[in-house]
């Protein structure tokens, strides 16, 4: 599965980019993430649940981060197992940085670019197909929504409250909302 997108975050580029290397933060905009510290090897070890009404689906896994802060770009690489019928999956995501374009004296915008390539494995390897690029814009247009209220704050303030588990049922509303207004 690939997926790209971008959206807009409040923020000089380099601020913006600085933000993103601070992993255990960016895991609480991620919805359904958490982040449970680093393993021997200097990986990310991490948690994502994702909701079915009562029912929870929980991936546990682990993910590198490389940045190039000149360049305002980095790369993110991982890989999890959920606790269901062989569910799996491996990703890496790219991201960049950029200036968006603003008025004369307006405050300063970022533009943050991501492609990111997927593979979904067992129990849910068919919803990749069906669900799986619905799941993606749920998740970017969450993570957008909750970086920018992390950007709001002084980097002293510490990072916005724990994620909850993303919800099946919202990504599901999400899409249909999503087809409706596209005809």
């Amino acid at each position: 599965m690939n997926f790209s997108g971008d959206f807009t975050a409040p923020g000089d580029p380099d601020v913006v980019m600085r933000r993103f290397t601070d992993i255990g933060r960016m895991a609480r905009c991620m919805p359904g993430a958490s982040l449970e510290g680093k393993d021997e090897e200097g990986n990310y070890v991490g948690v994502m649940t994702v909701s079915f009404g009562p029912k929870r689906l929980r991936f546990t896994g682990r993910m590198t981060c490389e940045f190039d802060l000149a360049n305002r770009s980095g790369v993110l690489r991982g890989r999890g197992s959920g606790d269901a019928r062989g569910a799996r999956v491996s990703f890496e995501t790219r991201f960049r940085v950029d200036p968006e374009p603003v008025a004369e004296g307006a405050p300063p915008v970022s533009r943050i670019r991501i492609d990111s390539t997927a593979e979904l494995g067992g129990v849910i390897a068919e919803f990749a197909k069906t669900g799986g690029i619905a799941l993606a814009n749920v998740l970017l247009r969450d993570f957008a929504t909750n970086l920018e209220k992390d950007l709001a704050q002084d980097d002293d303030a510490g990072p916005i409250s724990e994620a909850k588990p993303l919800s099946a049922t919202k990504v599901v509303w999400s899409a249909v909302k999503s087809k409706f207004t596209q005809n």
